[in-house]
């Protein structure tokens, strides 16, 4: 600090030791040997305090604030001669940090890459992370949040199923033909339960759950008891499991709350919401180029299956002529009726024969 330039006289205000009385005031240098000398004085000339440059303890800049010295007595000088303080001290961390911080041209290009990293973060990022997150996500958390999600359905919106035994033999018979025709190692990973519900206001519904919960509701059962209908629409939930969409949504849209509550030290509550009342999972729907891959894995497991996946397109067909350009309350995996929908399916069928 030696090498310091001389300052002939820096203004700003000071605090005299032990006082709150705030006054004019300079910060001028001089010659102490080794160390540069420093005097504080008021417009009287008077020496409010003076100390060596090394025995001054000098805040790093803040924005526009204030730069404060500190002398060894406790009295303080104030400043906004940023510039000056910087010629007094030389470079350091905190000055240099003020520099990149100020406004200039050079903030539009950092703004501009901070912003480009953001979305290669949003675009690939969270997918990477959310493919890491699912591998590490122990088998005995996937059941619980099915079951956490169940007990949320039964308790706002479902009454137990009203079908005769018969009518759930024969979707039961449709389903078990389904995951048969999926390879061992899939079998053994998911639980691959099928459960009915009444949902009223719901209509013809069928929803898959993380863990392999599947759930139909009466209203599907009693509108579409053909075989091959039934079979292509388990069969696009199956594909929902299998390809774990339901997991990738969720890790997706949780992944920027959950860092936060991470750092922040409180994951209490949202892990208590995702895994044990499942709120969050009823909320996600599902990515269009994850409902056409679940079309095309449904319509290839219900042709495996010995079904006719023509089937799913006559879903389609008729809840596009009941609800027109409309589309159905959306709701989970909820299948909106869509002409171009319909077309892709010809086209993957075309492929299949």
């Amino acid at each position: 600090m030696g090498d310091a330039p001389k300052l002939p006289g820096l203004r700003g205000h000071a605090y005299a030791a032990r006082s709150s009385h705030r006054q004019p005031a300079r910060l001028l240098t001089r010659e102490g040997g080794e160390d540069l000398w420093v005097d504080l004085q008021n417009d009287e000339r008077a020496v409010l305090a003076s100390a060596h440059l090394s025995k001054l303890r000098i805040d790093a800049p803040l924005g526009s604030a204030p730069r404060k010295i500190t002398f060894p007595d406790g009295a303080v000088f104030e400043t906004r001669d940023h510039e000056a303080i910087e010629a007094l001290t030389g470079k350091t961390r905190g000055s240099m940090l003020h520099h990149y911080e100020g406004f200039n041209a050079r903030l539009f290009g950092v703004v501009a890459v901070c912003l480009a990293a953001v979305w290669v973060m949003w675009r690939y990022g969270l997918d990477i992370m959310a493919a890491v997150a699912i591998a590490f996500t122990p088998p005995a958390v996937i059941e619980q949040i099915d079951a956490g999600s169940m007990q949320s359905i039964d308790f706002t919106m479902a009454e137990p199923s009203k079908l005769t035994d018969e009518q759930k033999d024969e979707v039961e018979k449709v389903y078990r033909r389904l995951v048969r025709s999926l390879p061992d190692d899939v079998q053994e990973k998911h639980s691959f339960d099928l459960l009915f519900r009444d949902l009223p206001g719901m209509g013809p519904n069928a929803f898959a759950l993380p863990g392999g919960t599947m759930v139909m509701t009466d209203a599907f059962v009693k509108q579409f008891p053909d075989p091959n209908v039934l079979a292509g629409v388990l069969g696009h939930e199956i594909g929902h499991v299998v390809e774990e969409h339901g997991l990738k949504r969720l890790y997706r849209s949780l992944s920027t709350y959950l860092l936060i509550a991470f750092l922040a030290g409180d994951v209490g509550p949202i892990l208590e919401d995702v895994v044990l009342e499942g709120n969050v999972l009823l909320s996600l729907s599902f990515s269009r180029a994850q409902e056409t891959s679940a079309d095309e894995f449904g319509l290839a497991l219900s042709d495996e299956a010995g079904f006719d996946p023509a089937g799913l397109k006559l879903f389609f067909e008729k809840m596009g002529k009941e609800y027109g350009d409309q589309e159905p309350a959306q709701w989970m995996s909820t299948h909106p009726s869509s002409a171009e929908r319909v077309r892709a399916i010809d086209a993957f069928i075309n492929e299949l024969r």
